[in-house]
């Protein structure tokens, strides 16, 4: 039997949707690297300000982002139809990440006028974080969605360009909400937003490498599919660039630890791809997720540099009283507490990693064999 695909949108509005996502993964890239470099500006100790450079990157890219909201509400509310079907579950997160984000804007600047210099935990902060994450998962859904719509192979191979820098967006979005509860850098003028140290440590430990290796795995299937080699690898590379960019550069501009730090993320990054998706190594698709969460999550320590040093500095180098002085001696810090913090982080990094992948795994096929065996009405109606 020929299966003709469904296509539930016209020509015209595909296009159109494609432009919007486009528009919107560029807005999602933005609003992430504006928010880490946000960070890394004010801890060491640039000028405290709503105004600037690392601000009005990351309110283009919730800019941006608001168009297509925009542009999602006008087609919603010019086809009815399209309401009740499933790549309106993106246009309608678009709309309520926005409206999170553009308010959380004008408060944080209130915030900032009435407090001062604030934490990273605080409730402007966190609103923002919350609108930011969902604008990042409308986005990667968006695009998943819209692949099956567009008609012309470069329409297609667009997509799936575009997907590269809207997971890793979504995964450094993902890294960084955890970030806001897990870094030491809460205490603000007026409030201290920071939680118990131990705390602080377990979530990074555990949240961290289990949303990296569900994130790799997720990246894999949704854009390469199942052993195509290179995707979820790109997927890593660019995030690890945004973190370079963002998080390290403006502390060290000329450090020959960025060799280092590139060739060793990288390679891991490189190998779990070879991993999950060639039969070099290994035959047996489940032995291939297990081992591919592994390495993923014992890499963390080096994707995530220099934070999760930050997250440990209470018991690393108990003597620095100011997490400020931590960042302005990022290198050598990270230098001296390498061999203690990577043991911290290896193991419980690479069990997180190998069980929240086989989860994963077991879950999508399971999942994927109810659907074969009771399809929905609307699949039925797709095959002619």
């Amino acid at each position: 039997m020929q299966h003709q695909r469904y296509h539930i949108l016209s020509i015209r509005t595909a296009d159109v949707f494609l432009c919007a996502l486009l528009i919107a993964t560029l807005g999602s890239f933005l609003q992430i690297g504006g928010t880490a470099w946000d960070v890394t500006s004010h801890l060491l100790q640039r000028p405290e300000s709503f105004f600037t450079p690392s601000h009005a990157l990351l309110y283009t890219g919730v800019g941006l982002i608001a168009i297509t909201s925009a542009l999602c509400g006008i087609i919603l509310l010019l086809n009815k139809e399209l309401r009740s079907k499933p790549i309106a579950k993106a246009l309608k997160l678009f709309i309520i990440g926005s409206a999170i984000a553009v308010v959380a804007g004008p408060a944080d600047f209130l915030w900032h006028q009435q407090f001062g210099i604030d934490g990273l935990l605080s409730p402007t902060h966190l609103t923002l974080a919350t609108g930011l994450l969902i604008n990042s998962i409308a986005v990667v859904i968006g695009l998943s969605k819209i692949e099956s719509e567009v008609t012309s192979k470069k329409k297609k191979l667009l997509v799936r360009a575009a997907l590269i820098p809207a997971f890793a967006s979504l995964w450094y979005t993902t890294i960084w909400c955890i970030h806001i509860f897990s870094l030491p850098l809460s205490h603000g003028q007026h409030f201290n937003f920071n939680l118990n140290p131990i705390a602080e440590s377990m979530i990074a430990i555990i949240g961290i490498p289990l949303v990296s290796s569900i994130m790799f795995l997720i990246a894999s299937k949704s854009i390469g599919g199942n052993n195509k080699f290179g995707f979820s690898s790109a997927v890593a590379i660019v995030l690890i660039g945004m973190n370079l960019f963002a998080g390290i550069v403006p502390s060290y501009k000329d450090s020959p630890l960025f060799l280092w730090y590139v060739l060793l993320s990288y390679s891991a990054v490189i190998f779990s791809d070879f991993i999950l998706n060639t039969s070099t190594l290994v035959k047996k698709l489940p032995s291939k997720v297990l081992f591919s969460g592994a390495i993923i999550g014992s890499a963390f320590y080096l994707i995530d540099f220099p934070w999760f040093n930050l997250t440990l500095s209470h018991f690393l180098l108990p003597s620095h009283q100011l997490v400020t002085d931590l960042v302005a001696n990022t290198i050598p810090y990270f230098l001296i507490t390498l061999p203690t913090a990577a043991f911290i982080a290896i193991i419980p990094g690479a069990v997180i990693g190998s069980l929240s992948s086989f989860l994963l795994f077991y879950y999508q096929k399971n999942r994927s064999q109810s659907q074969e065996a009771e399809p929905s009405p609307q699949s039925q109606a797709w095959v002619k």
